[in-house]
């Protein structure tokens, strides 16, 4: 029964894997069910020549079990979100490009990304982020979004999946119906969102129809709930049969979010992918390792008894059978295969530093904000949510700005550990209140042992904080840089020097630091 489970979810699922190379149970498990594709993390990534050689040798694998071109997908947004970076590199946020001003920085951002993508044969982008970043308070969007404004928002999602599928990655737009209005970040629990389907139609659906209409070939469904509504959109036939399908006309690929994640554990991992299918979705996105996920479904598929994939069959009436869904999955891996080929365009790596440049801001006391030189001695802080200094854009964006500030020798990003301390003193910061105990920070200084040096703190935390926790992190800072969650600018003491950057990425390091150079006539 087990296998049987594991044999019908197959065509419908896109699997992780376990490191930067394949192991041999991947290949046997990739080799013998029909997988459309997989999907990497930053597990997976070492350099842009290994990524080349997993990405080939999963192509191969699936060449030659079944003559196909495998989907390979990865969540590379920009900023935090940016899972290839340490082979391509962290672009700006979608937020940073926004704020730059023009649409065609968009269009050149977004090409640039795809070319570096298919560069190392990673063949689809889940994103853009097609939600209205309607919520401050919102814990898990924030920058990753173009912005507040519909109008805005639906433009620039236009061009970046125009300009994308032009350079040839497929697009996924997310996460419909929209996750700005949420308080809760759904990795950790289902977000009631502060809107009803309606008030969704009005200002959160409009950027996915433009997205669609811009040729999207596929769209993520969020575990997120409208208000008034009780089950997960990635579970609900309406939202993706009668909203998605029927009235904006969607024919193509719709696919879960993560099905690991906690907003839609609504019931046994077997039920939950026969009622997603059920629902109308296509695939189903798995964050696990192939091998972890097929022991999973081994265990449900033991506990749970037959199953069926079609409880919901007014559902099914309306998305479609699971045959029409297999042919859209076949539809998209086509379009894949066309994309493929061989030639180059010039790179424009200077995107990156342009749109920092002209998205940075510097707020309050704008002639003051220049850190002391190296001589005189400086201290920098920095805060983010535990264990984000474990990923390699935060890890990137801390190495960048030692560097900058003259605290390290080099821009290469080393471990956040004992290591920095060949590179400056470093210390980690004490214990927080409670309002910002879910952060951690580390103090990097030029002349170990004093406590009196000026100080400038970096703010690289997604979730909101309160007034008073960002208040008792800068008590002590002259300039305070907000890379993270903007709105923390409103609650940053007025005396201070601050500057904002739309997100965690490398060029903003790069500009934050050039900013607080001294001004030369």
């Amino acid at each position: 029964m087990a296998q049987e489970l594991l044999q019908r979810l197959a065509p419908h699922m896109i699997v992780g894997l376990e490191g930067p190379r394949l192991t041999d149970a991947e290949r046997a498990l990739l080799s013998k069910y029909a997988f459309p594709g997989v999907i990497l993390f930053e597990r997976n990534v070492v350099d842009s020549r290994q990524l080349m050689e997993l990405a080939q040798g999963t192509r191969n694998i699936f060449r030659n079990s079944r003559g196909t071109l495998p989907l390979i997908a990865a969540d590379h947004e920009g900023g935090v979100v940016s899972v290839l970076g340490r082979a391509i590199g962290t672009p700006p946020t979608q937020m940073a490009a926004a704020r730059a001003g023009e649409r065609y920085l968009v269009e050149r951002l977004f090409a640039e990304n795809a070319r570096r993508m298919r560069a190392c044969g990673v063949n689809m982008l889940l994103g853009p982020v097609a939600d209205v970043n309607s919520d401050p308070l919102n814990p898990v969007i924030g920058t990753r979004s173009f912005g507040e404004e519909t109008a805005l928002v639906s433009s620039l999602v236009a061009a970046a999946v125009s300009v994308s599928r032009s350079e040839g990655v497929l697009t996924c737009l997310k996460h419909f119906p929209g996750h700005g209005p949420s308080r809760v970040d759904s990795h950790l629990a289902l977000p009631i969102l502060g809107a009803t389907l309606d008030e969704l139609r009005e200002r959160d659906v409009p950027p996915f129809a433009s997205g669609i209409a811009a040729g999207a070939e596929a769209v993520m469904i969020g575990h997120i709930a409208p208000l008034g509504r009780a089950l997960p959109a990635s579970l609900d036939p309406e939202i993706i049969g009668t909203l998605l399908r029927g009235e904006l006309g969607f024919g193509g690929v719709v696919i879960t979010d993560a099905l690991e994640m906690e907003g839609v554990k609504v019931a046994g991992l077997a039920e939950i992918c026969d009622r997603a299918l059920g629902a109308g979705n296509d695939i189903l996105l798995f964050s696990k390792p192939v091998a972890a996920v097929a022991a999973d479904l081994e265990a449900a598929g033991e506990s749970s008894g037959p199953v069926g994939f079609g409880g919901a069959r007014e559902a099914l009436e309306i998305a479609g059978s699971l045959e029409a869904s297999v042919a859209r999955i076949g539809r998209l891996i086509d379009a894949a295969a066309a994309k493929e080929r061989e030639f180059e365009l010039p790179g424009d790596p200077g995107i990156y530093r342009e749109i920092a440049d002209r998205s940075i801001q510097v707020l309050r006391k704008a002639d003051a904000a220049q850190a002391p030189d190296r001589s005189g001695g400086l201290r920098a802080i920095f805060y983010a949510e535990k264990g984000e200094f474990e990923r390699y854009p935060a890890m990137s964006f801390v190495a960048r700005t030692l560097n900058g500030l003259g605290l390290a020798d080099d821009a290469r990003p080393r471990p956040i550990a004992p290591g920095w301390t060949e590179l400056c003193a470093v210390e980690p910061c004490g214990a927080l209140s409670e309002s910002a105990a879910h952060l951690e920070g580390w103090a990097f200084s030029s002349a170990s042992g004093s406590a009196a040096l000026p100080e400038i703190v970096f703010l690289l935390n997604r979730r909101p904080l309160s007034e008073g926790a960002v208040r008792e992190i800068c008590s002590g800072a002259q300039i305070v840089a907000i890379a993270g969650w903007p709105h923390a600018a409103e609650s940053v003491p007025p005396d201070r020097t601050v500057i904002v950057s739309w997100g965690v990425y490398d060029a903003a390091a790069d500009s934050i630091c050039r900013s607080l150079r001294p001004k030369t006539d």
